[in-house]
């Protein structure tokens, strides 16, 4: 409220009090910054065409003024000035005029305002500056207009920046220009415009002035013509000519739409279409006339085009807040009504319908032909839009394009310069965007109109190309016909066109740029030309037939309703609009409202159908007559409209099984189909699953009258009568014929006609596609078939040369049989019963007959023996002509021989029966067929031996043998017995008639039970045994009864032994196979054993007997006799029995199982461990236990041992060794687990068996291998523990002088006992203490034992007064500082460091306090005792985590080490406080000559030395040099006092190095290995000690560091070779140095120091051998000696084996890539400094698959190709032919390391340094770097590149950091594998 006072308050004062001011324009100015918004040239024509269109002029006029200048080239325009070239022509005067209405009083007051537009709400004007275009060319124009004769005139100019007017009268007939324009008929009222050059600009070129004034016109209501003069010439005239309207119907009105209308208003309703009569079409003609250049006398070149448009009136209903904003902005209401138009096309071509157009534009469109490059063309060809560039018109062209082929004219509101729309204010947005969705509901509408009346002229048209098609097919017919003939006929060229009028007559199959564009949202560029009809495209390896099938020829035309939807449906193909992709997204939002439901129409075959309802062609399915498949033509031109708008689907083979199910396919269709299917399998493997559904849809028509016959006689469709048409079903078709047997002869009906397999060719029919669908007609099958026909069953005499051709083809075929199973098979197909055979024609028949084959014989049987006893007929002999063979003949029954019957009905007529070795003979000689001898084996006509009465057959008797007379079951063959059987005839008798030689197996059987049930006295023994031998010798492998006999091993026949278990009585008894066995040794545990008088070894063996129980039958038959066992002793328990049967009993018992234990030791590999883990839990060993028999398990029971004393022996039971009872268990000694839980089940028990010593022995057996895993409370509860009480401390023993110590032993628990760690402290309390083994005293800690000094509490008191900064103090402090990095070094002591040691004596964190003499008490406390005892040194650590150090001036070194030890120690014992006190004590001379690395530790600072003084042969004057103190801060980081520094265990590293700076920190870290023990430092720490020089210098030392002065380079040198030759030394030293030295020989060299020249006495030598890089070996007594030849190369291949090996563990790539994070690899422990050496970062790692353009993500030879995830995919797919190029050379290399190609991947990481990385042993490479680097040029240099890098990486597969034995791992692998490196350059060379 105040801020609106105030403001109210100052305007009423400035209103009462202020002067008033006019606000001042500069005009000139403001029309500079009007006219720079007018972008677009043309800009002044463009605004004045647009106020003559408002004027309703119809024509308007350019009238050009130029004057000539310099010669120009160009022939544009200008006259010849003689020499060839021509005038350049600049522009002067521009006279614009049209014949509008002529202006009133309110325009030419308009005219004089800036920005009052025309508030005609109709007109396009809205800002009023169009006008002030005019002063873009001219400085001051003039305009006259009014009626003629009575012109009124306005000029403009300038007073300064103000623009001033005069109006007045013009003088009459001044601008009269009908006589020098040539046009004396002129009676027009002209507006002009007069507009002097400002400054001459060149004349416009005419064809793009043309082209700019043609766009003009597009969508003018009133202008039709426009004239451009030069210099008073007429050079071009433009005219637009309409032609006819046509109303456009909604969709509702046709038949093939299925829907009730479509949305014809706007999202909002701002916007709704008009009635249906008030959308139109209208079709206009646009001419253009054009002259060749400026010469008045040239000529004039013309070019028409037709055009079309749709418009639309379109109501408003804007909203009122919206409508108020439009009024505000554009100073007039928004229209109630308006029209909205869209272009069409334009061609040069007519409608076929169109027959109002004037008679004369024929001649004018032939004019146009004539020249096509024509300059009035080039103004055609650019009327109509390109693809995606049609443009918006907001009353003339703007610069936005609709992104299609089509121009949209509409009152939308523009831009002030009116090249764009205005979508930035909010109430106009919203008015556009509405306007322009209702245009776009407009094309959709005019879309759909114009594909259905095409759909109704495609329908009108189907007669035509039905003749066409008739015409095509008989001219095909034709050109067969002569070529069949021999002559060539040639293809008529005159072939009519299908609809009313020829689609050829034009000369050119070129679509203009004016036609609609051809696109889509992916289209690659605008198809110009139209196809006029599709040819075969070539399959690629294919020929010709099959580019046929896939692809069909389609030689028609396109008809002129096909050009016309071609047309439209290009320009219906979208791009993005520009400059603003908004538009485009408008007119898709209405085209898609308009008929949401519905796809876009397109024209079929069929017709015009949706979309969704056609079918694209594919792969040549759309040869069979599916509907609604558009033409391949018809898709090649409009392929984007097809697939992206109306989204057609393609042909699939579910439309055509659809079709079939209702079509019926010719026989040229069938057998094109037949053709197609392979072909099509071939190339797409996935119609093969439709191929069953496929065939029995199928159906055909065949013009078949008797079946296979007539097909024979290629009986046609157009000359069979039409009733003989039949449809068969393809599916009942299964066979084709592809046996050469059957070519001429009939074929059932399930078999492919002749004439169809001829032409579709046996080759298609076998291939594998056809598998479901045909098969080979197998020859049985047809045998079955012709067994049926009427040649082989009704005899016919017609038949007869059929009939012999079907045999001959059946003869062929059975010889062809190989088994003999298969040709009797096939026989019993054939009609064997029926008369079929021809037989020889007698002297009394007259036609040939037939009979059955049984009946007949062959043509060739001798019968001549049997001549008068009957009449026999034969076969004819004309099939043995044709082939029929004489084995196919008998096999059908055909007698060779007269028939059994007959030969028996006459054995007494040929006296055959009384001898039955004539009979034999000539039946032997006889060919008698199967029948025939199954009678004879069945027949009884022979004689038995000894039988007089009756005959046998031959299957009832048996040749003689005598081996067979004890079997009374057998009936042998009456023989002559003076007359021997031949081998002939037994062979004969046996296998033709089926006389027996050996009895059945069931006969012997059952004569063998029979006797076996007899009592010994009846029972025939001898007849037995024969028999049993007999069988015996039949059975085996080889024997007759082998594979019968297996069914009697149960029946009980063998004679056995068996031992009684509970009497121990041997019987006898029968017995089955099965249940017997043939060891002997079996019947000490009961088993039955054959009978040993027989023989046992060849009965039991073809008896198949076992030779000894299984095992699982031995361990019951144990169990059974412990049982047995067991019950005995209880009975004689229970019958109180004398002491005698007791020990018979026993001894019984124990030779019994000592028997059996003897047998089953002999079966030890028969029992597997699960059969006999049964007996670990069961007491089967008998053990004699205080005179008794006791059953032990396995694990109670040892072996006996050698003699010696055991505690086996002492506390378990032992028994003789046996190879079952170890399988079983039973064990040499008891295990320590055994003696261990019997100790803690039993320990007093044990202690009084085994006594103190031996105890104490067990106790060690179990400390050197503790059997648990784990203590448990079991165990630390349990008093098993030896403890000792020392009764007195010191005894004296006279007789060696030794001291001695007594002591109390009892068992208690570990927590009760203390391990004595600290003599001093056990000696002050009385405690119960572990033997004083090393070994003993680790298992009673391991267990819960204390150590002495864990349980003796100390404490310190210091009293008196604390004194800090004396002498004292100074001197101790330094002493601690210089000595600091002994202390801290791995040789003081064997126990580890606390965490902070090398804090706790850093000087920032120690203080020294100097106290009285005997201030310092140590106070020992245990349990409730306690002693104090004084002290001169002691440690304490303060609040502030300091560490003070109280000290007496008289103190001793020992109690400062035990202060020392106990801070930096976790455990300081005796020896580790004697170390330090040593090392604090001791001068540094004497430290140096006991060993201590000293100068190396220490660091002394290095001085100038003097003058070398001559050598000293003392070798302990050889290391010179003062101490000086060393710092901590070298090793300890800058941490902060209150920041606790935690080094790890492993930081030896660092202190290592600090006691060795010549070493390199690598090398140490080498040498030490991941995770270092102590012992590790340690023996590290000697080998450095033994080849690192010491920090003095000897005198050759100080020489050279001389020489090395006075020569630079010398000392260069020098210190280079002496760095080699120290890496060269350790090296060595890892090599010769001992794997363990042991922490007692360290200690000795500590302690005793070492002898002269030991420890780097000989530094001169040391230096020399690390100088020379020699071989050298160490021998035993550890002195070097010279290595051979052949050990250096085995050395050498044991390197380059294990590099090979670890070179091809490499692994695959992992397929989804590699996520890993970064990693820091630390090289020092923490808390120390980690320089530039000291850790390695491995870079973080994510990569993802990539799917190349092959849609796989691999390389074309199979490598895994990976992103980063930080980077786009677009890189790759961009660059992927470098990827290619990368693959190749990682391929080749992966042939030179032997690596499988799936070991490497390619990856792109555009950002950070890796090259490479290896991954789990697969290697991935960046592309990144081989792009810039290699992409341009792949050679040698390349290849050596990642040649390196390739080796580098593959040495991480045994080495993870970067450090030196990485380097000599990659310099190994170079070289191992530089010659195929090599060979792999030569290779690319060539």
């Amino acid at each position: 409220m105040a801020s609106s006072s105030a403001y109210e308050d100052v305007r009423a004062a400035i209103a009462e009090k202020g002067s008033d001011a006019r606000v001042e324009v500069n005009q000139r100015a403001l029309i500079d910054k009007i006219l720079a918004r007018y972008a677009s040239t043309g800009a002044v024509y463009r605004e004045l065409l647009q106020n003559s269109n408002d004027a309703e002029a119809t024509i308007a006029e350019i009238i050009i003024t130029t004057s000539s200048s310099a010669p120009n080239s160009s022939s544009n325009g200008g006259e010849s000035n003689g020499s060839g070239k021509y005038l350049k022509e600049e522009v002067t005067q521009v006279i614009y005029r049209n014949n509008g209405h002529p202006f009133r009083a309110q325009d030419w007051a308009r005219l004089r305002k800036i920005a009052e537009g025309n508030p005609d709400e109709s007109k396009v004007g809205a800002f009023g500056v169009g006008a002030y275009t005019m002063f873009s060319i001219c400085e001051e124009p003039l305009v006259v207009s009014g009626k003629r004769g009575e012109e009124e005139a306005m000029f403009f100019f300038w007073k300064g920046d103000a623009l001033w007017t005069k109006t007045g009268m013009a003088p009459k007939g001044i601008l009269n220009m009908s006589t020098s324009l040539q046009n004396e008929k002129d009676v027009n009222n002209w507006t002009s415009f007069i507009l002097p050059s400002r400054d001459p600009y060149p004349l416009p070129d005419l064809v793009e002035f043309g082209q700019f004034l043609t766009a003009s016109l597009t969508f003018t209501q009133c202008l039709s013509n426009i004239r451009v003069y030069v210099n008073q010439t007429l050079q071009m005239n433009i005219q637009k000519t309409i032609l006819e309207s046509r109303v456009i119907a909604t969709p509702k009105a046709s038949s093939w739409w299925k829907n009730d209308g479509a949305v014809t208003y706007s999202s909002s309703g701002m916007f709704t279409l008009g009635k249906a009569e008030q959308l139109t079409q209208t079709s206009v003609l646009m001419g253009v006339s054009l002259r060749k250049n400026l010469s008045p006398t040239s000529e004039m070149e013309t070019s028409v085009v037709k055009a079309r448009y749709a418009s639309a009136l379109v109501k408003t209903k804007i909203p009122q807040d919206i409508e108020k904003r439009m009024i505000r902005v554009t100073k007039k209401n928004p229209p109630k009504e308006l029209t909205v138009q869209i272009f069409l096309d334009a061609a040069d071509s007519h409608d076929q319908d169109d027959s109002s157009k004037p008679k004369t534009d024929s001649k004018v469109l032939s004019a146009v032909k004539k020249n096509r490059q024509s300059r009035a063309v080039q103004i055609t060809d650019s009327f109509a839009p390109t693809a995606g560039s049609g443009r918006i018109f907001i009353g003339f062209r703007t610069s936005q394009t609709t992104g299609l082929g089509i121009h949209l004219a509409a009152p939308l509101m523009p831009t002030v310069e009116r090249e764009a729309i205005d979508f930035v204010d909010p109430a106009l947005r919203v008015f556009n965007m509405e306007l322009l969705e209702v245009a776009g509901i407009l094309m959709r509408l005019a879309l759909e109109h114009e594909m259905g009346r095409l759909g109704i002229m495609w329908d009108e048209g189907k007669e035509e190309r039905d003749k066409w098609k008739a015409k095509q097919e008989e001219q095909q017919k034709l050109n067969k016909s002569l070529k069949t003939t021999g002559v060539e006929g040639a293809r008529n060229n005159d072939q009519s066109k299908p609809g009313n009028q020829s689609a050829s007559d034009n000369d050119s199959t070129t679509i203009q740029s004016s036609l609609f564009s051809f696109a889509s949202f992916m289209a690659r560029g605008v198809k110009n030309t139209l196809v006029e009809a599709i040819k075969a495209v070539p399959v690629f390896c294919e020929d010709d037939e099959t580019t046929e099938l896939l692809n069909p020829t389609d030689e028609r035309p396109l008809s002129l309703e096909e050009r016309d939807a071609v047309i439209l449906m290009r320009a219906y193909c979208p791009r993005v609009s520009t400059p603003d992709s908004l538009v485009g997204q408008c007119l898709a939002k209405g085209f898609g409202r308009c008929l949401s439901s519905l796809s876009p129409p397109v024209l079929t075959m069929s017709g015009v159908v949706r979309g969704v309802d056609a079918r694209l062609c594919h792969h040549g399915m759309e040869a069979f007559r599916i509907p609604n498949v558009v033409r391949r033509v018809m898709l090649e031109n409009a392929r984007e409209y097809h697939t992206v708008i109306a989204t057609c689907p393609i042909l699939s083979m579910h439309d055509m099984i659809e079709t079939m199910k209702s079509q019926v396919l010719s026989e040229q269709e069938l057998i094109r189909l037949l053709k197609w299917w392979p072909k099509i399998c071939r190339m797409d493997q996935s119609f093969g699953r439709y191929g069953s559904a496929l065939k029995e849809v199928i159906r055909f028509e065949s013009s078949l009258i008797g079946g296979q016959e007539t097909v024979a006689k290629n009986i046609t469709r157009a000359t069979a009568d039409p009733r003989s048409i039949q449809v068969i079903n393809l599916d009942s078709i299964l066979y084709y014929t592809s046996n050469k047997l059957l070519q001429e002869l009939p074929l059932p009906d399930t078999a492919i006609t002749r004439v169809l397999q001829n032409a579709v060719g046996l080759r298609n029919l076998e291939d594998k596609s056809f598998s479901q669908w045909f098969v080979p007609l197998p020859f049985d099958m047809w045998a079955s078939f012709i067994s049926s026909h009427p040649c082989l069953t009704e005899a016919k005499f017609s038949d007869d040369k059929l009939r012999i051709q079907v045999l001959a083809a059946l003869s062929k075929h059975y010889d062809e049989l190989g088994s003999a199973t298969g040709k009797r098979r096939f026989i019993n197909l054939l009609p064997v019963k029926t008369l079929f055979l021809p037989i020889e024609i007698d002297d009394g028949m007259d036609t040939p007959q037939c009979r059955n084959p049984s009946d007949i014989y062959l043509s060739s049987s001798d019968l001549s023996a049997f001549e008068g006893l009957g009449k026999f007929e034969k076969v004819s002999v004309e099939l043995s002509k044709e082939g029929v063979s004489d084995d196919f003949l008998l096999a059908l029954g055909v007698r060779k021989t007269i028939s059994m019957d007959f030969l028996f009905l006459h054995l007494d007529t040929l006296q055959w029966n009384s001898n039955p070795k004539s009979l034999i003979c000539y039946l032997m000689n006889a060919e008698l067929s199967q029948e025939d001898f199954h009678k004879l084996r069945c027949t009884k006509y022979l004689p038995a031996k000894d039988d007089q009465v009756a005959l046998y057959s031959p299957i009832e008797l048996y040749l003689p043998n005598e081996e067979l007379k004890m079997f009374p079951f057998v009936r042998f063959l009456q023989w002559p017995e003076v007359e021997s059987m031949t081998t002939v005839q037994r062979s004969f008798l046996i296998n033709k008639l089926g006389m027996r030689v050996d009895p059945p197996l069931s006969g012997i059987m059952t004569y063998l039970q029979a006797e076996s049930a007899k009592t010994n006295a009846s029972r025939d023994e001898a007849s037995f045994v024969l028999a049993l031998r007999y069988l015996a010798q039949k059975l085996g492998p080889k024997g007759i009864y082998e594979k019968e006999y297996e069914q009697y091993r149960g029946v009980k026949f063998l004679p056995c032994i068996r031992q009684n278990l509970e009497t121990g009585e041997v019987v006898r008894e029968r017995q089955s196979p099965s249940a017997c066995f043939y060891n002997p040794s079996a019947l000490i545990m009961g088993f039955s054993v054959l009978d040993p008088d027989l023989d046992t070894v060849t009965i039991a063996t073809r008896t198949k007997c076992l030779k000894d129980p299984p095992a699982t039958l031995l361990l019951k038959r144990l169990i059974q006799l412990v049982h047995i066992s067991q019950n005995k002793l209880s009975n004689l328990e229970q019958k109180k029995a004398r002491k005698d049967e007791k020990d018979s009993l026993t001894t019984t018992i124990l030779t019994l199982f000592e028997g059996v234990f003897l047998y089953l030791s002999s079966r030890t590999s028969e029992f597997d461990k699960s059969s006999v883990a049964v007996l670990a839990k069961t007491a089967f060993i008998p053990c004699k236990s205080r005179e008794q028999v006791v059953f032990c398990l396995p694990s109670q029971v040892f072996f006996k041992g050698d003699g010696t004393d055991s505690l086996a022996e002492s506390l378990f039971k032992e028994v003789e060794y046996n190879t079952f009872l170890s399988l079983a268990g039973v064990k040499a000694e008891p295990t320590v687990h055994e003696l261990f839980d019997l100790m803690i089940q039993k320990p007093d028990e044990v202690l009084d068996t085994l006594g103190e010593a031996k105890y104490k022995t067990l106790l060690r057996r179990i400390a050197s291998d503790p059997p648990f895993k784990q203590v448990t409370k079991e165990i630390r509860e349990c008093a098993f523990l030896l403890g000792y009480l020392v009764m007195d401390e010191e005894i004296s023993d006279d007789n060696d002088g030794v001291n001695i110590q007594k002591a109390q032993y009892v068992l208690a628990r570990a927590d009760d006992i203390y391990i004595v760690d600290n003599s001093f402290l056990r000696r002050q309390f009385s405690m119960l203490v572990s033997p004083m083994e090393q070994q003993l005293e680790d298992f009673y800690h391991l267990v819960g034992s204390r150590y002495v000094s864990e349980v003796v509490r100390k404490e310190y008191i210091v009293d008196g007064r604390n004194r800090r900064d004396t002498t004292l103090t100074k001197q101790f402090a330094n002493r601690i500082s210089e000595r600091r990095p002994l202390v801290l070094s791995p040789f003081v002591s064997s126990r580890p460091l606390v965490p902070n040691a090398v804090k706790l004596l850093s000087d920032d964190y120690l203080e020294i306090i100097e106290v009285d003499d005997h201030s310092i008490h140590a106070k020992y406390m245990f349990d409730r005792s306690s002693k104090s005892i004084p002290t001169t040194c002691c440690a304490k650590s303060t609040s502030s985590r300091k560490t003070l150090i109280f000290i007496t001036p008289s103190f001793d070194w020992f109690d400062v080490g035990t202060a020392i030890g106990s801070l930096i120690l976790k455990r300081c014992q005796l020896e580790d406080a004697f170390f330090l006190s040593s090392i604090l004590e001791a001068s540094l001379d004497t430290l140096r000559h006991r060993g201590f690395p000293v100068d190396r530790v220490l660091r002394p600072v290095v001085v100038e030395p003097p003058p070398p003084p001559p050598p000293d042969p003392k070798p302990n004057t050889e290391y010179g040099g003062a101490s000086h103190n060393s710092s901590l801060d070298q090793i300890q980081g800058d941490s902060p006092p209150n920041k606790s520094v935690q080094p790890s265990t492993g930081g030896f590293d660092s202190i290592l190095s600090e006691m060795f700076p010549n070493c390199p920190l690598d090398v140490v870290q080498g040498m030490l290995g991941e995770n270092p023990s102590k012992e590790k430092a340690r023996e590290v720490a000697n080998q450095l000690a033994s080849f690192t020089p010491s920090g003095g210098r000897n005198t050759k030392n100080s020489t050279t560091m001389n020489e090395s002065k006075t020569h630079p380079e010398a000392a260069k040198d020098s210190s280079i070779s002496s760095s080699n030759g120290l890496k060269h030394g350790v090296k060595q030293a890892i090599t010769t140095a001992p794997k363990k030295k042991s922490s007692a020989s360290i200690m000795g060299r500590m302690l005793g120091g070492l002898r002269p020249g030991s420890a780097g006495g000989d530094a001169a030598s040391s230096v020399s051998r690390r100088v020379v890089h020699q071989h050298s070996s160490v021998s035993k007594d550890n002195q070097k000696v010279s290595s051979s030849p052949v050990s250096d190369a085995t050395s050498q291949q044991s390197l380059e084996a294990m590099l090979q090996e670890s070179i091809q563990s490499s692994r695959s790539v992992q397929s989804a890539g590699v996520s890993a994070p970064e990693t820091l690899l630390k090289t020092l422990p923490d808390g120390l400094e980690c320089g530039s050496e000291g850790c390695e970062v491995i870079p973080q790692q994510n990569i993802h698959p990539f799917r190349g353009p092959l849609g796989t993500h691999t390389a074309k030879n199979g490598i895994r190709i990976f992103s980063a995830s930080n980077s786009s995919s677009s890189y790759l797919s961009n660059n992927f032919d470098s990827v290619d190029q990368f693959s190749i050379v990682l391929q080749n290399l992966t042939v030179v390391y032997k690596v499988p190609l799936a070991t490497v991947a390619i990856y792109y990481d555009p950002s950070g340094n890796t090259i490479a990385f290896n991954s789990n042993k697969a290697l991935y490479f960046n592309l990144r770097f081989f792009v810039s680097l290699h992409r341009s040029h792949v050679n040698s240099a390349c290849y050596a590149y990642w040649y390196t890098v390739f080796a580098h990486e593959l040495a991480h597969n045994l080495v993870t950091a970067h450090n030196k034995e990485h380097g000599k791992f990659t310099e190994s692998i170079i070289a191992l594998y530089l010659p195929k490196f090599v060979d792999l350059l030569t290779q690319l060379a060539k």
